[in-house]
């Protein structure tokens, strides 16, 4: 038998891979030895430009929204993969219901199962059901508590169809569906994104109608904070209080002399907070030492009255 690694990776007549590439390719019959080789031909936009009876090929792709995953979605992308989170399976038509929602249960089924802390607990049970739902809950793991609710509600969804009981299938439906949409904003990755999304959508609602000047001067600011920092409050509290010109003796230019006296003021309030709270601390420090020494004290004396009441009962 032949080893595959025996096997040549290059045609010896065009010298193009026998083997398919690790990348979007295209491939056809070489014109000498008939056998088809893999190559990749870039068209003048950047793309891969496949001609008239060439096969297109992609290499397997892996669709996450883990940044780590080694792709990275487009706008569009991203879009409609979210879209197919929700979604999920298609239904042509109402006969393939009950045959869907099995597959769903059996794909949900087979992740529980290798749920360690819930191997032990049968599932096809209501006790079973119940004690994997409560150690779910107790360990963090509300996905899968979802997925096993959402797992239930299929079963019964489909049984009641399957005994004609609509309005009994079509409320478990829901909840079913219910279960799914609480089991994917518990997905780790969609959580940050949502998070992080926002905050970005905050900042852009925030500073779309600022000016160019404006936006200058909160760089300018945050740029000047760490060069206030430096100096000491005596300093500080003179250069907010004396009446002369700040921007000058600080060199510090494209700031408002208002704006740049509030920056001081805030820097002395926050030094003062700061002040305070360390002032706090330290008082609650020095009482508990000083509780601590009345303690000793105490149990100290009570000692030594007990070693003195020994000793009168020893001498008589």
């Amino acid at each position: 038998m032949n080893n595959e690694l025996d096997q040549p990776r290059f045609c010896a007549d065009c010298g193009l891979s026998l083997v398919k590439l690790d990348t979007w390719c295209t491939s056809r019959n070489c014109e000498k030895c008939g056998k088809e080789v893999f190559f990749v031909r870039r068209s003048e936009d950047g793309g891969i430009r496949v001609e008239k009876g060439e096969k297109f090929h992609s290499p397997p792709i892996t669709l996450s929204l883990d940044p780590k995953s080694g792709g990275q979605f487009t706008k569009y992308g991203l879009e409609g993969f979210i879209k197919q989170l929700f979604l999920g399976h298609k239904i042509s038509s109402e006969n393939d219901i009950v045959d869907i929602y099995k597959k769903i249960e059996t794909i949900l089924d087979k992740e529980l199962f290798n749920i360690d802390c819930i191997s032990h607990c049968d599932l096809e049970t209501e006790a079973g059901v119940e004690e994997a739902a409560k150690i779910l809950e107790s360990e963090g793991l509300d996905k899968y508590r979802y997925n096993l609710f959402r797992s239930c509600l299929l079963r019964e969804c489909y049984s009641s169809i399957e005994k004609g009981e609509a309005l009994r299938a079509a409320y478990t439906a829901h909840q079913a569906a219910l279960f799914k949409e609480y089991s994917l904003f518990e997905h780790h990755h969609l959580k940050e994104i949502i998070w992080l999304g926002y905050g970005c959508y905050v900042d852009l609602s925030k500073n779309e109608d600022i000016t160019e000047q404006a936006a200058k001067e909160q760089r300018l600011i945050k740029s000047a904070i760490p060069k206030i920092r430096n100096f000491d409050s005596e300093y500080l509290y003179a250069l907010v209080n004396d009446g002369s010109n700040i921007r000058s003796r600080l060199s510090i230019s494209g700031i408002e002399e208002n704006t740049l006296k509030a920056l001081l003021e805030h820097e002395l309030d926050r030094r003062e907070k700061d002040r305070e709270e360390s002032l706090k601390k330290e008082e609650i420090k020095i009482k508990k030492t000083a509780n601590s020494i009345k303690l000793w004290g105490f149990l100290f004396t009570v000692a030594n009255g007990i070693i003195l009441a020994f000793y009168k009962n020893w001498i008589g």
